[in-house]
């Protein structure tokens, strides 16, 4: 009986718990359209102030779905998620209104004090700096790829911080794509060391300043910096300067099959044509025993001038012109 009465009692649950839920959302809606501006119907949200267990789910849903067509673009979900940020009591909420923004507002800011305290030690300088990641050694080395670390931290979550930005302001954030911006931030440290390690070797560096303590003088040594942050910032960049490369090597080899390609393709059209000036040769052959044998047996003179006709096409390789329709 107990089990009888469980299982009827569990979709009246489930029908209350949709209708507090939904009912939640339409307030939240609601406080979201009037807080922006919007001209709200006051028939089609009347059952926003009563109770949700009071209220049917007839009119919680027609109510839910005005009120997300007025909230457009925001999505819903996105603003029950601010909605229960800002319930929160927390230290950080300062920092933004979602816990991945609060996050990446840390990250960046302790990427900015990790560039800084970096570029601070007797060991980053300008001589160190224009080393390649061959030549340093030692703590030094360390200190040098913890500094363009650091700076290709800088410009991937500054380009992190400056995506959300967008979708938060317009209220279409969505959580899903949470772990976008991560694998996207790794991407932007690994670029940030690869074009500021590897690719500028194609850039010409400066010569060697007689001062380095010259206002400026060391300008020039900021390149490798400079690199990391945009690597950081544009890991597509990256992405794009490595596929020229693979497809400059690859033209190499492709140059070098297509020759041979086109090579084969003469020959074979040699070969064609070869064959075909046989076949020619062949059926011309035919045709003047045909017209040998023919004579002999005293055929009128039109059927000769077709054999004569048809061995000249074939010759000139012209279309074959049927003429029977004009010779009696």
């Amino acid at each position: 009986m107990d089990q009888t009465k469980s299982t009827t009692e569990t979709p009246e649950h489930q029908i209350e718990n949709l209708k507090t839920s939904m009912h939640y959302q339409c307030r939240v809606m609601l406080d979201f359209a009037l807080k922006n501006g919007k001209e709200v119907d006051a028939s089609q949200v009347s059952v926003v102030e009563h109770a949700a267990t009071k209220a049917n789910i007839e009119a919680i849903v027609g109510a839910y779905n005005y009120l997300a067509g007025l909230v457009k673009p925001a999505l819903p979900g996105t603003l029950i998620m601010f909605d229960k940020s800002k319930r929160e009591k927390s230290a950080l909420s300062i920092l933004g209104p979602l816990p991945i923004v609060r996050h990446f507002m840390l990250l960046s800011i302790l990427s900015l004090l990790a560039l800084i305290l970096t570029s601070l030690s007797d060991q980053v300088n300008v001589a160190s700096i224009q080393m390649s990641m061959l030549q340093g050694k030692g703590w030094s080395q360390v200190l040098r790829f913890m500094f363009l670390l650091a700076a290709s931290s800088v410009g991937a979550s500054f380009y992190a911080l400056f995506e959300m930005n967008n979708y938060i302001s317009s209220g279409t954030f969505d959580t899903k794509y949470a772990s976008t911006y991560w694998s996207r931030f790794v991407l932007g440290l690994v670029a940030g060391i690869l074009l500021s390690e590897l690719f500028v070797v194609f850039i010409e560096p400066a010569q060697e300043t007689q001062d380095s303590g010259a206002p400026l003088a060391s300008a020039t040594y900021l390149l490798k910096p400079i690199l990391a942050i945009l690597g950081g910032f544009s890991a597509s960049l990256v992405y794009r300067i490595l596929n020229r490369l693979i497809s400059a090597v690859e033209s190499i080899f492709t140059g070098s099959a297509n020759q041979m390609i086109e090579q084969k393709k003469q020959e074979f059209d040699l070969m064609n044509q070869a064959s075909e000036q046989k076949m020619k040769t062949a059926s011309a052959q035919n045709l003047l025993n045909l017209k040998a044998t023919l004579i002999k047996s005293n055929v009128p003179q039109t059927v000769l001038d077709q054999v004569d006709q048809a061995l000249a096409q074939v010759i000139s390789a012209a279309p074959v012109v049927n003429n029977s329709s004009t010779k009696n």
